[in-house]
């Protein structure tokens, strides 16, 4: 069933396995074990998430447990704390906490295993209708790709559930069922129970063609990015923000397209159409004077000069007050902003008096209409005093 994972992959020896305990993960869990039989070289790591939903959590870590101390698995256990309200719902919520836990974990060219199937692939088609995602959504999951700097494969998705199940009693495996699987008020089990299985008594083939289509959307969708790619590498600064002055002069539908793409660069999160909609409608046509922001997940988008920018929203530093000792050494800025380094004569940056020997400089996040010089009580215009020309430059 994994074979095309050692084909894919025929150096890669290090392998984490999300282990949740349920019938998935179990038989991702035991090929792994039949192939290491055979490859004495690959090493097999599990992780663990308890998402905390219900009682049987604490049962299906426990047979996570279990199961790898008998097969001499090094195991993970983490948790993810319950919360009483979603911003974008539960699903998503436990998603980014997932990754989040992944990144923390995976170790140097070790690769993470997730027990995704055929009827996962089908499930989505349907979540993507439902949150009006274009192209992107409807070419499905793929077998590897790279999702917050985590490199994920999914060794199971080209079998339905039937096979899976079909296997697991086979081979007489043990397992746990989550019960909140059941539950059709999260939108994918609504899925799973009152679409799909409908579906597949009606068109048994149903699952057969729907991997089909996938792979056909899939293969367009390349197309669409390589082209979509080049426009925006022309139109695209080396710190990622966007030249939109000639923006509106493109095709519509082109628009949106770019404005995805464009994000998911910066972002790695694919946009729903609600953002690129606001984006393109509010951020876009104002001019600089409003200073309206989206925010974006934990990223922040803003349109300046002709650029939109899409920039991690950072921890508050307006209240931050360095002190610049000795501008003879750079000085290193808080949340990865950078270095400032003191030059008498350079032809970038802001033109403001260098300090006189031994003058201790003050550095401060926050900026007003007025700024006092020197400790005097004389206030003057920001605007106008940067564009004063001076003899000396601090970049």
């Amino acid at each position: 069933m994994i074979k095309n994972l050692f084909i894919k992959y025929p150096e890669n020896t290090l392998f984490l396995i999300a282990l949740s305990g349920g019938i998935d993960s179990v038989v991702l869990l035991f090929q792994l074990l039949k192939w290491k039989k055979k490859y004495k070289k690959i090493n097999i790591r599990a992780i663990h998430i308890n998402h905390n939903l219900n009682k049987n959590s604490k049962r299906a870590e426990e047979y996570c447990s279990k199961i790898c101390k008998k097969h001499q698995i090094p195991l993970i256990i983490t948790d993810i704390p319950k919360q009483t309200k979603y911003l974008d719902g539960p699903e998503q919520y436990f998603r980014n906490k997932r990754y989040k836990i992944f990144k923390k974990f995976l170790l140097k060219n070790e690769i993470l295993l997730t027990a995704h199937h055929l009827n996962d692939q089908c499930e989505n088609i349907f979540l993507s209708f439902k949150r009006r995602r274009g192209i992107s959504g409807l070419s499905g999951i793929k077998f590897s790709n790279i999702i917050h700097n985590v490199h994920v494969v999914r060794p199971l998705l080209n079998y339905n559930k039937k096979q899976i199940i079909s296997w697991a009693k086979k081979k007489k495996l043990k397992w746990i069922e989550d019960k909140t699987n059941k539950d059709i008020t999260y939108d994918r089990n609504f899925i799973r129970y009152k679409i799909l299985n409908t579906l597949d008594v009606h068109w048994p083939y149903f699952l057969k063609n729907c991997a089909i289509s996938i792979e056909i959307l899939s293969k367009e969708r390349e197309v669409l990015d390589f082209l979509i790619k080049k426009y925006l590498l022309n139109n695209m600064f080396i710190d990622g923000r966007l030249y939109i002055l000639k923006f509106k002069n493109i095709l519509n539908h082109l628009q949106y397209s770019l404005l995805k793409l464009w994000l998911f660069h910066e972002s790695k999160i694919f946009p729903n159409f609600n953002i690129l909609y606001r984006i393109k409608n509010e951020i876009i046509p104002q001019d600089d004077k409003k200073n309206k922001k989206i925010i974006f997940h934990q990223y922040i988008i803003y349109k300046y000069h002709f650029s939109l920018y899409c920039i991690e929203h950072k921890k508050d530093i307006k209240k931050n007050n360095l002190i610049w000792k000795n501008l003879f050494f750079p000085i290193k800025l808080p949340e990865n902003l950078g270095f400032l380094i003191g030059l008498k004569k350079h032809k970038h940056g802001n033109k403001i008096p260098y300090p006189k020997t031994n003058e201790i400089v003050s550095v401060n996040f926050q900026t007003c209409n007025n700024i006092y010089l020197n400790n005097k009580k004389t206030k003057k215009k920001n605007k106008k005093y940067m564009a004063k020309k001076q003899n000396s430059t601090l970049v």
